[in-house]
């Protein structure tokens, strides 16, 4: 009797190691079978395409028996890896020169099992850039056309701000760029309009109609420019380009602003004497008849 159950759990010991799912509970272990393609890098890479990770401390076994083999992994061998989904690797590693059919248990549900979620981080492009609300130095830099005068007095004025005509002043820095700075909270949005002061002299589009607002974001910075250029002002719509108001300032593009008559005319006073009295010139020497 003590024989014969010796020769049973004997025989259930064998089957155990032949069978490596049966010595873990079910569903703990994922096994997938085909042919390897090459074994390299700490990773078995199958012909069907598919490659697992092996654990540092993987076994090779031989794969009807479930003992340890001298055969070694190696692109045509035929094998069944076996997986642990807790750590995604293979722990076990069955190998043959026999032809396995591939293991259709291997499903989606199995893919998902196994699979290592890959580590994807957007561009900030696509994402966008957190703001966490910090002061952002903004520069408004502010083109303003030749006919401007040279005493006009130049404004920012926003949606924020309730559309005040002379919301921010900014300073003229040359002859036709005025400047302002102010620290926004990064993250703000708002839309600007540029004027002289009020909306009978506000900014207008090169074909003097009115022009929609600037739009502006404060990103996450240290500091920020925001430039915008005046064509035309609402007060001076002669059009595109305007002739210069009486004390504009000279610029390479507009050297004469004070009107249409040139700094310098002519001068028509008759010289002393009057204008010498014109002479036709002689006829070429021709040969004789």
């Amino acid at each position: 009797m003590m024989r014969r159950l010796s020769v049973v759990l004997t025989s259930v010991a064998v089957l155990i190691l032949a069978l490596p799912s049966l010595a873990q509970p079910q569903g703990t272990l994922i096994r997938f079978t085909g042919q390897l393609l090459d074994v390299r890098n700490g990773y078995a890479y199958f012909s069907s395409g598919d490659a697992f990770k092996l654990s540092p401390s993987y076994k090779v076994a031989d794969y009807d028996t479930g003992a340890s083999t001298t055969l070694q992994p190696a692109a045509k061998i035929f094998a069944r890896a076996v997986l642990d989904p807790a750590t995604k690797e293979v722990v076990e590693l069955d190998i043959t020169t026999r032809r396995l059919p591939s293991d259709s248990a291997y499903s989606t549900d199995v893919q998902q099992a196994i699979a290592t979620k890959p580590a994807i981080v957007l561009a900030p492009e696509i994402k966008g850039i957190p703001v966490t609300g910090k002061e952002v130095a903004v520069e408004f830099i502010v083109t303003v056309p030749p006919s401007t005068p040279v005493n006009a007095d130049v404004y920012i004025s926003t949606d924020a701000g309730g559309w005040n005509p002379q919301e921010i002043k900014l300073d003229r820095v040359e002859g036709d760029r005025y400047r302002a700075v102010r620290r926004l909270a990064s993250g703000t949005r708002f839309v600007f309009r540029v004027t002289r002061g009020s909306w009978n002299s506000v900014e207008v589009g090169q074909d003097g109609l009115e022009v929609a607002p600037h739009a502006f974001f404060v990103r996450e910075s240290d500091a920020q420019s925001c430039p915008a250029t005046v064509y035309a002002w609402s007060d001076n719509r002669s059009g595109a380009p305007q002739a210069a108001q009486p004390g504009a300032v000279p610029t390479p593009f507009n050297p004469n602003p004070f009107g249409g008559n040139p700094l310098y005319p002519p001068s028509r006073a008759t010289p002393p004497g009057g204008f010498p009295t014109p002479h036709p010139a002689p006829p070429p020497n021709r040969p004789p008849p």
